[in-house]
């Protein structure tokens, strides 16, 4: 997988036309997830993303060292999470919840900006840079809305919730990444098992459809 597949029928051609748009694609969407992040928490007075020099769209300052490795061998990874601090921003609650929101958002757009610029060029949605961009922003949009910790959905529940609500979401910041691991991998292991998958799948697919349909009807 990945880079190894160099050296698999179809060489550095096949690398090109197959992988390369993948990484690519997932870099930048990462990137601007991330940076999405900070933005709206420094527009709400938190100064954190900034000192923290992740306020800009280098992927250097975005790319997690084992996250990265695991998007050129497996096709799966992630981003340094971007470091934000509630209590420096004038609203705190409302501040938390959408810079957590406006990862995913970024990506719904950045997917939205794919389509509108392959239909003013004609180009088809086959075309790998075209599918890899609009494929990866949709699914990383969706994953990250998942309400379990460390994911963004949780984030932006979590921001909005009164203080008791808090206090009793308090534990699940501790068990939600290993139910997370769980809800993603375990189906893999024990067929049967409960899985994010169809749900993301779904949701995945419906959105996609909206947002070809909305851009197909306006152009």
């Amino acid at each position: 997988m990945g880079l190894l597949q160099l050296t698999s029928p179809g060489g550095i051609s096949g690398f090109l036309d197959q992988e390369l748009p993948f990484f690519v694609a997932l870099v930048v969407a990462i990137t601007v997830h991330e940076f999405s992040h900070g933005f709206v928490a420094t527009q709400f007075g938190d100064s954190t993303p900034r000192r923290a020099g992740r306020l800009t769209l280098n992927p250097l300052k975005h790319l997690d060292p084992v996250g990265t490795l695991l998007i050129l061998v497996a096709h799966f990874g992630w981003g340094k999470p971007m470091p934000i601090n509630p209590s420096e921003m004038r609203n705190g609650n409302l501040g938390w919840a959408l810079s957590s929101a406006a990862g995913p958002l970024s990506n719904i757009v950045m997917a939205t900006v794919t389509l509108i610029v392959a239909q003013v060029a004609g180009l088809p949605l086959r075309e790998p840079y075209v599918n890899a961009f609009f494929a990866l922003n949709i699914s990383l949009a969706v994953f990250n809305l998942v309400p379990l910790p460390p994911l963004d959905g949780f984030g932006f529940v979590y921001g909005l919730a009164p203080r008791a609500i808090k206090l009793a979401l308090a534990p699940v910041w501790r068990i939600g990444p290993v139910l997370l691991m769980a809800l993603l991998f375990l189906p893999a292991i024990l067929p049967g098992a409960p899985s994010l998958q169809p749900a993301i799948t779904a949701v995945s697919t419906r959105l996609a459809t909206f947002l070809i349909t909305t851009v197909a009807n306006a152009f």
